[in-house]
């Protein structure tokens, strides 16, 4: 009997709008049910690496797994494990790694970190070494340090960039990524 595909469909329409995001406009929230911006914010955590160009020596060998680590949002873990399943990113299988508070934040290709505050993910950030893409979901200003920042705009899940903060970390983004990105200095 053939699987129904009504519980895939959200899925489906999420990935197939994740692949198709840099067209015009970004990810709507409603593009899956309003409450999972979450899934949003795993698809863009996924693709982001295929727009940043890490320091050399930031992969052992060309099909080293692409590390991300997540903080502060058990949601956005899980979705973005679910995602990341048997899809690498640029010949890097995907590892993702749920963080909690206290853990080192080493070791990782890109750190999403969620707080209450932009000076919490300030504080955390200072510990990150180089080479780490950055990017927070603190619910309010961009926090300083940070590469990348979530924030919603009119039930849009949108991003924005520090272009001092990827010079910092030593990334390189592309200009893809930063021509849809908000600015934040």
């Amino acid at each position: 009997m053939p699987q129904s595909r009504a519980p895939r469909l959200p899925r489906r329409l999420l990935l197939a709008a994740a692949a198709g995001w840099l067209a015009p406009g970004v990810l709507r929230a409603q593009a899956a049910p309003p409450s999972r911006d979450t899934l949003v914010k795993a698809a863009f955590l996924h693709k982001f690496a295929s727009f940043v160009e890490f320091p050399p020596g930031a992969f052992a060998r060309p099909d080293s797994p692409l590390r991300i680590g997540i903080l502060g949002d058990d949601l956005v873990y899980r979705d973005l494990g679910e995602l990341a399943r048997d899809r690498d990113r640029d010949g890097h299988p995907v590892v993702v790694t749920r963080l909690a508070a206290g853990d080192a934040l080493t070791g990782f290709h890109i750190l999403y970190l969620k707080a209450g505050s932009p000076a919490r993910i300030t504080d955390l950030i200072a510990t990150v070494p180089e080479g780490t893409l950055t990017v927070a979901d603190s619910d309010g200003a961009h926090p300083r340090g940070s590469v990348l920042s979530f924030y919603l705009d009119e039930g849009r899940v949108r991003f924005g960039v520090s272009l001092e903060a990827a010079a910092r970390q030593g990334l390189r983004l592309s200009p893809k990524l930063i021509a849809i990105a908000r600015s934040m200095g």
